[in-house]
């Protein structure tokens, strides 16, 4: 039995595609038999088709634009958790205690989340899991020895209402969110929650709006944000005083 019979025997085989399966295939003798040969095939042509997929996802990366994905998050997928907590004080000055947590983070030897560093004071760590070191440094949490699945959360004081520029009310304004790796952007579930004293706001519009693969829910102490995309997710939300409030 010799290679050369089965490379006739797969015409369909693209001549670059061969050229690799050649280059791929175990060393086998004369003596070996027809099924150790077609085994040793098998095992070259899955790798050949790997790598095929590995080069597709390289060439489908996306690059920032976003996209709101409708299909159920995998439950290992990565999440970030964000509360801002609005007062009456807020609603002068526009700062806000936030609570961030972000889930299932990639593996990596360093991370980084960064934070507009005119807009975000006042940032601690309150928990970490698979994260080997983690520390803030200026508007930034800088990580070491992340393990995947791992997670963390800070508290910080954000600014984050101003009087709306074109409208009455205001507007909350977050993001950009985004999980990005090198020059690509992957999948990411994002929950948003801004809560206030019941009766003091209410709810008016967002933009983006709700459709698939962003969901929209409000009542009288507040507004719950969820998101499923690719890419970069900019989000704002138009409050007012609620009617009913002197």
């Amino acid at each position: 039995m010799t290679a050369t019979r089965f490379i006739r025997l797969r015409p369909v085989v693209p001549l670059v595609a061969l050229a690799t399966l050649l280059l791929a295939v175990p060393a086998l003798h004369a003596q070996d038999t027809e099924a150790e040969w077609e085994a040793a095939w098998a095992e070259a042509e899955e790798r050949e088709r790997e790598n095929q997929r590995l080069l597709e996802k390289a060439q489908n990366v996306n690059e920032g634009d976003l996209v709101f994905l409708q299909q159920d998050p995998a439950p290992d997928s990565a999440r970030m958790e964000k509360r801002l907590e609005l007062d009456q004080k807020s609603l002068t000055d526009g700062w806000a205690r936030m609570h961030q947590c972000h889930h299932n983070l990639d593996p990596a030897p360093a991370v980084q989340i960064v934070y507009n560093d005119e807009r975000t004071r006042d940032i601690r760590i309150t928990r970490r899991d698979g994260v080997g070191q983690a520390e803030v440094d200026g508007p930034s949490v800088q990580m070491r020895d992340i393990e995947r699945g791992a997670s963390v959360c800070v508290e910080a004081q954000a600014l984050a209402i101003l009087p709306h520029p074109d409208k009455a009310g205001y507007v909350v304004e977050n993001g950009p969110f985004m999980r990005r790796f090198l020059d690509g952007y992957y999948p990411m579930q994002v929950r948003l929650e801004v809560r206030w004293p019941e009766g003091m706001l209410a709810f008016e519009e967002s933009s983006p709006p709700a459709q698939p693969g962003l969901a929209i829910e409000a009542n009288d102490h507040g507004v719950t944000l969820k998101a499923h995309f690719e890419g970069r997710l900019e989000s704002r939300l138009h409050l007012v005083r609620d009617a009913a409030t002197p």
